[in-house]
């Protein structure tokens, strides 16, 4: 069966999907519903025939302009069938072709890559060999910009056909490029069931602009934007010795129904999870941002960054438009294919220059453009008038055995840690009870769950929140609404599948395990037809209790297809998972775990938002509070708990440099094993955590509803972080003092400047 899907569960859940269809071992075949296999052998890959640098280059002679909106203009090239945009304000072009290097050296640049399958071939075709080329690409004028329809094959007398009369066993796609300009902004789209493919031929993958403002020339300071993390930059200035100089970014991490793994077998990256489908580059005094609108949760963002053969530095978006997977031994390999995306794919860019040309100023851009779309709530539902401490109890944790678990910090323990807290002067606290429900640690199905009796009497239950309610404190139930644990389900009953047929399930770490449960816990996702009624039944029977609100532990991190019956596609779950938000937030507030994208409309906080890249930092890729600065002023958020971090002290300060709320994780009885007390026992740290408390709330308790507007590196070492009103931070991570500005800012510590 397919393999599962290890996430981890101390912090943000990363995981991803490799590029091409997975070649896995299946102890059996069988397949998913609607599934289609085929046995092929062995599969292999023809790439186009590459027609002549001619078709890959854009040159300024030959730009035609179409129209403008704003400040920017588009335009037709009518040699290449290509469009480049032009800044006016800057005179900078944006081109969907790279101008010709001066070497002489070639690339196989294109607007379009479709990677097209019949059995055991993939053939990859492209707009610019397959159809420029042969003269079968054709430009249309629109109302506010052009459409761009590439006829593509492996000859130009099969690329002149309609795809009728293509011949049997010839690959052919017909693909049509809208760019639309409005609002100073361009629009990039394709409508998938306008797509034409011949008869026998499936559609795997789509590349839509993967080349633009490809450059093989840079300044210092420029660079790539990408979404590791809370975001990444890379500098494309001279030629890269990373040893990823190719990154890939799976929109809301990997699909378990597809077998899809984050790590080679030689234990290398082979991609990472994106919180946000968006992207961009700065060159010089002129930037882009790319948000992918629409087919995000089928989309991939691959950045490559000149090195060795590579010439230029590029980042655009791939889109998984059928499922496919590769199941079985060498010479022995089954074809399986699944659902196909037959909607709209959108990418949205916008352009900046000046001073808001860089990543504080592509963040604003995002910010506004999911705003609009409805992915962002237009402002916070409410600011505390006091700076939160996230603090997350784990109650009970779960054992090998699905009806046993340890017990960590009963209700009363909990009621004790808060007024522990208050004690030190910590003012507002946001209680995360994890492992409340059936199952502890290791939750059952959320529709048949029960508070668990280790953890105490109802009683004492309403004796914590009543506390809480009093010292005007918040408590959170963790539940996870897509996954369950043994306890109180069969699985053949509700788990989802994957596309053999096999149960889906996923592999979560147990960090209890030295006292509680092996080193893993096993959890089945739930069937997409099931989702709806396993919350709508939970909210049924905890409506009465005083929550303040719930914390989705897994929905936020976690998206699959579901092959158990017809139409359950990572599209579909998105927004089956948006819709049990919106059923969990009425009339409470919500939190979500780790916080992609589709989760964020109706939360009101996020925690363990990731605060580091998983790609190996190094001095030309860094880490930036991309998604913060998108966030900052409408939904609050708090990094992985400071007492998991493996330097405590640099953790709490980051959260201050990324406007982040404080947290930590602890439980209240010691367990005997020096491994977790160290890192989960609450007595040796609440002082520290009261400390830091009172430098947070002083610092950031004024600005939970400014916009964070910049951010940067001062020196080394030292960075900078400006809201909105006027206050300004300065973060030393050095050793010695410095000074910036006239203002003397200690080693490890933070300066505020209004």
């Amino acid at each position: 069966m397919l393999p599962s899907n290890t996430l981890k569960h101390s912090g943000a859940l990363r995981a991803g999907a490799l590029l091409a269809a997975l070649t896995l071992l299946l102890s059996g075949c069988g397949a998913g519903t609607d599934v289609q296999t085929r046995n092929v052998g062995t599969r292999t890959v023809e790439t186009a025939q590459y027609a002549g640098a001619e078709t890959h280059h854009t040159s300024s002679e030959n730009l035609v302009f179409v129209t403008s909106s704003g400040l920017v203009e588009l335009y037709y090239d009518s040699a290449t069938d290509s469009a480049a945009v032009r800044e006016t304000n800057t005179g900078t072009m944006w081109q969907a072709l790279p101008a010709a290097r001066t070497d002489g050296a070639e690339v196989q640049s294109a607007v379009v890559t479709a990677e097209v399958s019949n059995g055991g071939t993939v053939y990859t075709l492209n707009s610019q060999d397959n159809a420029t080329a042969f003269g079968t690409s054709a430009f249309q004028p629109t109302q506010n910009g052009m459409e761009l329809t590439y006829n593509m094959a492996l000859d130009a007398e099969t690329a002149a056909l309609n795809v009728a009369d293509v011949p049997a066993g010839a690959p052919y796609v017909s693909v049509t490029v809208a760019f639309t300009l409005e609002d100073g902004a361009l629009r990039v789209s394709v409508h998938c069931s306008d797509i034409l493919v011949s008869t026998g031929f499936v559609l795997e993958r789509l590349t839509l602009l993967d080349w633009f403002g490809a450059t093989d020339s840079a300044a210092e300071g420029d660079y790539m934007l990408l979404p590791d993390g809370s975001g990444a930059t890379e500098a494309i200035a001279g030629t890269s010795s990373d040893a990823y100089t190719e990154k890939t970014f799976v929109t809301y991490g990997a699909d378990a129904a597809l077998g899809e793994q984050a790590e080679t077998a030689d234990g290398s990256i082979a991609f990472t999870s994106a919180l946000l489908p968006v992207y961009g580059m700065k060159r010089g005094e002129s930037a882009f941002v790319a948000i992918i609108e629409s087919g995000d949760a089928i989309s991939r963002i691959t950045s490559h960054r000149a090195a060795g053969d590579v010439l230029y530095n590029r980042v655009g978006a791939t889109f998984c438009v059928t499922d496919t997977a590769l199941l079985g031994g060498e010479g022995d390999q089954t074809l399986y294919t699944g659902n196909a995306y037959t909607g709209e794919l959108g990418i949205c860019y916008r352009f900046l220059s000046n001073r808001n040309a860089g990543y504080s100023g592509m963040a604003a851009a995002c910010r506004e453009v999911l705003i609009r779309n409805g992915v962002l709530p237009s402002q916070a539902a409410s600011v505390p008038e006091t700076l939160p401490l996230l603090l997350t109890a784990y109650g009970a944790a779960a054992k090998n055995n699905p009806n046993r678990s340890e017990t960590l910090t009963d209700y009363m323990q909990m009621q004790e840690l808060l007024r522990l807290l208050k004690a030190k002067s910590v003012d507002n606290v946001l209680l995360r009870m994890s492992g409340a429900l059936d199952g502890a640690t290791s939750q059952g199905l959320l529709k048949s769950s029960d508070l668990s009796g280790k953890l105490g009497s109802e009683k004492e239950l309403e004796a914590l929140l009543q506390y809480a309610q009093t010292q005007q404190f918040s408590v959170y139930l963790n539940v996870d609404i897509a996954s369950f644990g043994r306890r109180s389900a069969r699985k053949s009953a509700h788990a989802a599948e994957n596309i053999a047929g096999d149960t889906l399930s996923m592999a979560v770490n147990n960090p209890f395990t030295g006292v509680a449960g092996d080193a893993q816990h096993t959890r089945y996702l739930l069937r997409q037809t099931e989702i709806g009624e396993n919350v709508d039944a939970f909210v049924n029977d905890f409506h009465s209790l005083a929550f303040s609100g719930y914390c989705i532990d897994d929905a936020g991190s976690t998206l699959y297809s579901d092959y158990a019956s017809a139409g359950n596609t990572r599209t579909v779950a998105a927004g089956l998972m948006q819709e049990q938000a919106a059923t969990l937030a009425a009339g409470r507030t919500l939190m979500v775990d780790t916080g992609n994208a589709y989760l964020l409309r109706d939360a009101d906080i996020v925690v363990d938002l990731p605060s580091a890249a998983v790609y190996p930092e190094t001095d030309g890729y860094t880490s930036v509070p991309f998604v913060q600065m998108v966030l900052h002023g409408l939904v609050a958020y708090a990094h992985e708990p400071i007492n998991l971090a493996e330097n405590r002290e640099t953790a709490f300060l980051k959260a201050l440099e990324y406007g982040a709320m404080p947290s930590y994780a602890w439980d209240y009885t010691k367990t005997g094993d020096e491994t977790i007390d160290t890192v989960y026992h609450y007595e040796s740290q609440i002082n520290t955590a009261a400390a830091n408390y009172l430098t947070a709330a002083q610092t950031l308790g004024d600005l939970q509803d400014a916009r964070m507007t910049a951010h940067y590196e001062v020196q080394d070492g030292v960075y900078c972080t400006e809201y909105n009103n006027s206050t300004t931070l300065y973060f030393n991570y050095t050793d010695e003092a410095v000074t910036v500005n006239s203002i003397t800012v200690e080693p490890m510590s933070c300066q505020r400047v209004n």
